[in-house]
């Protein structure tokens, strides 16, 4: 997910607009949530335990509300990524 666009995740925010939910492979869950975690500066220990029992998991099921809060937080990360480059 360090890799990931802003206009790839713009694209995965359009097509999860209208999602009841989603079922994600758990390391692509993982680096979208720690990404999406940077922006939000939220690192909570129940986030990481969460996150610690979901690595033992092939995937992880998410309702259209958790995927779109994800990826919102993911791409205001990306975005502040990308800010402090464009000033200097």
């Amino acid at each position: 997910m360090e890799n990931i666009t802003v206009e790839e995740l713009e694209t995965q925010i359009r097509r999860a607009a209208h999602c009841e939910s989603v079922t994600l492979p758990a390391d692509q869950f993982i680096a979208l949530a720690e990404l999406a975690m940077r922006a939000a500066g939220i690192y909570s220990s129940s986030a990481i335990s969460r996150m610690q029992k979901i690595i033992g998991e092939a995937e992880v099921t998410l309702t259209g509300d958790e995927i779109r809060s994800i990826l919102d937080l993911a791409l205001q990360a990306k975005l502040l990524e990308k800010s402090p480059a464009s000033h200097g």
